[in-house]
């Protein structure tokens, strides 16, 4: 509990940082390292983003060249290298890179946050009209239409899956000749990398799901135990009570501090000079105190959240289609160990790791729809992502 209480105190952070950067978003500026044709600019107080006085112009001139349509990616990434424009690095602008940066929108002059947000107008110049992005978009698109695509191939366990054999990660590939997926070691074992194949993996992942579905006496029982265990850590946390006593006695020593001040007993300056040390160190104090409740409350209220969704994992598994069924997976487990094609140890991600230990008190077999959990789930703006960044450490458990 306290390795998890120590997570969400860097999560904290994180959000305060966060907030900074959707405060400079919604004025204006940019948020993250300059693209190619700007550079970041600062002072004591901002920082911001200007052209590049070399590269800005040529990024307008590689636009407007572009949407004449003569150019391909490829061909236009040589012609960039042969004029003497490289990479941070000296290095040639790869053709993937040129993509990214003519389907940019930061060079009309927008901002945001992250992918996905929708832009706003920006206080940084801009480096090509609406019209010439618009035409390069076009351009770009036929010149997919005229590309063989390859099949991009979808693995269910990618990232999670670790060789017990070769006790390495594996990595995820598909035989197109022979049709099969597997999940391939990336160590050696007797000069050979150890192959799994992935359909028989995968079809073990719903009885893992089975096994730690709670039922809802047990998801009350844990609640209890959730309260009791909060109750106990707020009331024996001596650090937490010693620093909520000497924020009592700060007050005390400021009334005092201001009697003697009225009764002439002190100067202004020294008044001045002691408040300022008291108010420094109880500003300290409160942001310690405030810290350690506000992540008390907020593991707690995804416990709650977790122990909710526990209720119904098998369920949720059962009925999902491939991309909700990988998010599941990516939730709740951290990583699962194979040995000769069976699953031998599983791992889950925090606060799973804690709730699968009551495997033994009242399983189901099968969990039910439960309140909007569902949804809930399956929809990547509304919980999971929040879940996600809380899942931290976790516990093994032997299958």
């Amino acid at each position: 509990m306290m390795q998890i209480i120590s997570t969400w105190y860097s999560k904290n952070l994180a959000i305060e940082v966060k907030k900074g950067l959707l405060k400079k978003v919604e004025t204006g500026g940019w948020p993250k390292q300059a693209p190619f044709g700007y550079v970041n600019k600062h002072d004591k107080n901002s920082t911001w983003i200007e052209v590049d006085p070399k590269n800005g112009p040529f990024v307008t001139e590689a636009f407007r060249e572009m949407s004449t349509g003569k150019w391909t990616l490829e061909s236009w990434a040589d012609h960039a290298y042969s004029l003497g424009y490289h990479s941070r690095y000296g290095n040639r602008i790869r053709r993937s890179k040129w993509s990214d940066i003519f389907h940019h929108r930061i060079y009309l002059g927008e901002t945001w946050m992250k992918v996905g947000d929708i832009p706003i107008k920006g206080s940084h110049q801009a480096l090509v009209d609406e019209d010439t992005f618009t035409w390069v978009q076009q351009v770009l698109s036929q010149h997919d239409k005229n590309r063989q695509h390859t099949r991009r191939h979808k693995y269910l366990l990618q990232g999670i899956i670790h060789s017990a054999d070769a006790d390495s990660p594996c990595w995820a590939e598909t035989n197109n000749k022979k049709k099969i997926s597997y999940y391939r070691s990336r160590q050696k074992v007797n000069g050979s990398q150890v192959y799994y194949n992935s359909k028989n993996v995968d079809d073990q992942i719903p009885a893992i799901f089975k096994n730690i579905t709670i039922t809802e006496t047990t998801r009350q029982a844990m609640r209890k135990e959730l309260s009791a265990f909060f109750a106990e850590e707020v009331e024996g946390n001596g650090q937490l009570k010693a620093n909520e006593a000497r924020l009592a006695k700060l007050e005390r020593m400021e009334k005092n501090l201001q009697r003697l001040y009225v009764e002439e007993e002190i100067s202004l300056a020294d008044f001045k000079e002691h408040r300022s040390q008291l108010e420094a160190e109880r500003s300290r104090l409160r942001t310690t105190v405030d810290g350690v409740r506000q992540n008390q409350h907020l593991i707690k209220a995804d416990f709650e959240v977790a122990l909710e969704l526990a209720t119904q994992l098998d369920f949720l598994y059962n009925n999902g289609n491939f991309d909700q069924r990988r998010l599941l997976c990516e939730t709740v487990l951290k990583r699962i160990y194979v040995e000769d094609g069976r699953i031998t140890k599983t791992e889950f991600n925090a606060p799973f790791a804690i709730i699968a230990r009551a495997n033994g008190s009242g399983t189901v077999p099968s969990g039910g729809p439960f309140g909007t959990v569902p949804e809930l789930l399956f929809d990547k703006k509304g919980l999971i992502p929040a879940l996600h960044q809380m899942l931290g450490a976790g516990s093994s458990l032997s299958e």
